[in-house]
């Protein structure tokens, strides 16, 4: 069967405006290459922020929907954030000595944590959180392999890189004991499944007795596979993989980088399931914009030596007042203004009406997603579910863009990331761009 031809995808020239574009223009022939490709197709230059809103140096305004891949969990510049950060700045910073913001953070922390997890250590960043977790998994079981998931996305630090399937071209050898099988895409179901019967982890199995040494430390996996464009973990998944762990002898690490603290309309990405991780990985929302990440398991698990060795697992920044000042401020105001519960229902109102895309958009495949993380799934043809190629990703990218409206991407899909605290008249206003962008076409 011959490919359809590529839809092509109108952009009119406009945002951002000149100011933004040669400030963008001076800092390319400084910095390094490699920055978000979505980043460089906007060529913004973002003068303040507030809320949902952005605005770029020649007075432009814009509705974030990418927010970071969901690290604007509160909104932008978010007073309680802003002040909690001004008072710490104007007491200490260095060192990750005891603090009464450390301890406020803990505490806060504490009545969050599903049953069981009661203990965090903190990081500055995703992947680093992530190195730690399999350290931790190695300490605790005594074993060095690990299971993960086609489309999952994990990082790009050695051991996180080796979870990534898909991401590793060009960057030779990998450390040995990682294997990845296919996650629960039902969309794009591995097993070609009429309906979901969770087949796959009994291929999840046969890929750990066929290729593992006997060595298996953990199942690493995400609620909701943020990557490969917001895919939600089906119902009773979550919870087979933990079985499947307990099989092994292994642990569940969750890593809820993106799905925690309410992104998903639950506190934690695994709630749907009602599970309950050996080990989570969590940041981004977290810290309302801070870089801070954290991996959280139990009191148990986390006295296993070498890990609970002095500076075993300790990190350069890890701990230090303004993170902390940072996370407690940020899940104050998650707990304080009912964001969880926000979340949960305006991003089902989104979720329902964007929904409507499917079957009337020619360009859009599927609509899903879980609270406020919603990702649009671009095909060539609904019926083959051919992906759109890479330039038509970023020609809708840019046709929202020419509206004001930032998405996030993903392969051929779109990641709708809204701060949990949008007001909905701008998360609908947001949705009637995206309809007039897709229905177009």
């Amino acid at each position: 069967m011959s490919r359809p031809a590529t839809r092509q995808v109108e952009v009119e020239p406009g945002l951002p405006g000149p100011l933004s574009r040669g400030h963008w223009a001076e800092e390319q022939a400084l910095i390094g290459p490699g920055l978000p490709a979505l980043v460089q197709w906007a060529e913004l230059t973002v003068a303040s922020a507030s809320g949902s809103l952005l605005t770029d140096v020649d007075g432009n305004e814009y509705i974030d929907l990418n927010g970071a891949s969901g690290v604007n969990s509160i909104g932008h510049s978010h007073p309680a954030l802003v002040a909690a950060l001004k008072e710490q700045l104007d007491s200490w910073l260095v060192g990750a000595y005891g603090s009464r913001a450390r301890l406020d953070m803990l505490e806060l922390l504490a009545g969050l944590l599903p049953p069981g997890l009661d203990r965090i250590q903190l990081y500055s960043g995703g992947a680093e959180a992530v190195e730690a977790a399999l350290r931790l998994a190695k300490s605790h079981t005594g074993k060095h392999e690990f299971l993960s998931f086609y489309g999952g996305f994990h990082g790009k630090t050695l051991g996180a890189l080796a979870l990534t399937s898909g991401a590793r071209q060009g960057l030779g050898p990998l450390p040995p004991g990682f294997f990845s099988a296919p996650f629960a895409n039902c969309y794009r179901c591995p097993l070609r499944c009429s309906s979901c019967d969770l087949e796959c982890v009994g291929l999840a199995r046969d890929v750990i007795r066929e290729q593992s040494s006997g060595a298996l430390a953990a199942i690493v996996v995400e609620p909701v596979q943020g990557k490969a464009g917001n895919v939600p973990a089906p119902p009773g998944y979550l919870r087979a993989l933990k079985e499947l762990a307990r099989e092994f002898d292994a642990l569940l690490i969750a890593d809820e980088m993106i799905t925690g603290f309410g992104r998903t309309g639950a506190m934690f990405g695994c709630d749907h399931d009602e599970v309950v991780p050996d080990i989570a990985l969590v940041g981004k929302g977290m810290g309302g914009g801070y870089p801070v990440s954290g991996v959280v398991s139990s009191s148990e698990i986390m006295s296993a030596a070498p890990f609970s060795d002095p500076s075993a697992s300790s990190s350069s920044y890890g701990g230090f007042p303004a993170a902390c000042a940072a996370v407690g401020a940020t899940l104050r105001v998650i707990v304080d203004e009912g964001l969880v519960a926000r979340s949960r229902s305006l991003g089902a109102e989104l979720l329902l009406r964007l929904k409507e895309l499917e079957g009337k958009a020619p360009l859009v495949g599927e609509v899903r997603g879980q609270g406020m993380m919603i990702g649009i799934e671009l095909v060539e043809d609904p019926v083959t579910r051919t992906p759109v190629a890479r330039e038509v990703v970023q020609q809708v990218f840019g046709a929202l863009l020419q509206q004001g409206v930032l998405v996030m991407v993903g392969g051929n899909s779109l990641r709708l990331y809204p701060p949990l605290s949008i007001e909905p008249e701008t998360a609908h206003r947001a949705a009637d761009v995206i309809e007039r962008v897709l229905a177009a076409r």
